[in-house]
């Protein structure tokens, strides 16, 4: 009897183990991962960028390679306010991470900058894919 119930007692400790992990891995996905209301403020919050004269600036100084859009609910005031939401504009120098200027988010404003993969490394496209 002994040993069925150690084997049962290391089955019961592997699934809570399993279902743990599971539900930190499901919590970090969705703290991180827009959703679908999320992804249509992402893209207006994207056209203000675009239209926005400290990304003209940026955009005639320095070769943009990409516009990553993020959202993250780690925000310790509010998680739901628009401080949550991020555009990366990343450039060959830097990347600058552009967010709303108020809770309406009438503005978009470049708040901060740092590292871009693209001082050390060649740009991914196109791909070099051999045939």
């Amino acid at each position: 009897m002994k040993k069925s119930t150690l084997i049962l007692s290391l089955l019961l400790f592997a699934s809570i183990v399993t279902v743990l992990y599971l539900a930190v891995d499901q919590y970090n996905y969705r703290s991180f991962s827009p959703n679908l209301e999320d992804q249509v403020i992402l893209g207006e919050m994207t056209m203000m960028v675009l239209g926005n004269k400290q990304y003209q600036d940026i955009a005639s100084k320095e070769t943009v390679y990409a516009i990553k859009q993020g959202v993250s609910r780690f925000n310790g005031g509010d998680p739901s306010s628009m401080a949550s939401y991020l555009v990366s504009v990343v450039t060959n120098k830097r990347s600058y991470i552009f967010t709303c200027v108020d809770q309406a988010c009438t503005d978009v404003s470049n708040r901060n900058w740092n590292y871009s993969r693209y001082v050390e490394n060649d740009p991914v496209l196109p791909l070099d894919i051999d045939e």
